[in-house]
């Protein structure tokens, strides 16, 4: 799956490894579709392996087989899976991958069957945004930095900013608010701002040998809205005033 990826680098492989190679080698094959059938053939006839009077059973293993099922056309893929079916053709497929585990692990000596609502979930967590997982995790005062970037993004259209601009943004809705739960020192935001940094949602534009204070460096946050906002949603206990900043900036 990740050094065959395709049908025709697939069947590359498939033929060196039966040693084929010498006979493909011998004709002259117009096509990938040519190429296949006389492989299909040849594993039908199951004597083409080591030497042509001795047949041997072929075992396929696909590695990362998620990968071959992602393929737009999977014209190998079937027609091993159709051969397989057939008595008289002594072959057998394999697939081998990491995803839809958590399912398999569910599957005891009392509960022999695989669920629906566990392929569902296994299906959910494999498609789940990593990023927007981040932000579960982040504080309140972290998520208000990036509910704050997220204004600068939508007012100047995606444009780069600086820290000083997130803390500015923040402060607005700070003293909107006029109570205390978020007014923290300015040594604590640039902490919280640097922690983002490090996980990755936020994204240096100076180049390493350009000197500036940190507080102007400019910067890039690498969610779009709709992450921030189904964020918003799973946080757990989210004070409902920043999920209304959030959305007002959002409308």
């Amino acid at each position: 799956g990740l050094l065959q990826t395709d049908d025709r680098i697939a069947l590359k492989e498939i033929t060196r490894q039966l040693n084929l190679e010498n006979v493909i080698g011998e004709r002259v094959f117009g096509s990938f579709a040519e190429n296949l059938a006389f492989l299909l053939e040849a594993l039908k006839k199951g004597g083409l392996f080591c030497d042509r009077n001795s047949s041997r059973s072929v075992l396929f293993i696909l590695d990362e087989f998620d990968l071959f099922a992602h393929h737009k056309n999977q014209t190998l893929l079937y027609n091993l899976f159709d051969i397989s079916q057939s008595a008289q053709t002594p072959i057998a497929v394999v697939g081998l991958t990491c995803r839809l585990m958590r399912v398999l692990c569910r599957v005891t000596v009392s509960n022999k069957t695989i669920k629906l609502a566990d392929l569902l979930e296994a299906s959910h967590l494999c498609t789940m945004d990593s990023k927007a997982n981040i932000l579960h995790g982040l504080s309140v005062l972290e998520l208000c930095l990036i509910i704050a970037m997220k204004h600068l993004n939508d007012v100047y259209d995606g444009e780069p900013f600086n820290f000083q601009m997130v803390y500015n943004e923040f402060q607005k809705f700070v003293q909107r608010k006029a109570h205390s739960v978020y007014n923290f020192e300015k040594p604590v935001v640039i902490k919280a701002f640097e922690h983002l940094h490090q996980l990755e949602l936020v994204k240096s534009m100076d180049g390493p040998s350009v000197r500036i204070q940190k507080e102007y460096q400019l910067v890039k946050l690498l969610l779009d809205n709709s992450q921030i906002m189904e964020a918003l949603q799973r946080y757990p206990q989210c004070p409902t005033d920043v999920k209304q900043w959030a959305a007002s900036a959002f409308a």
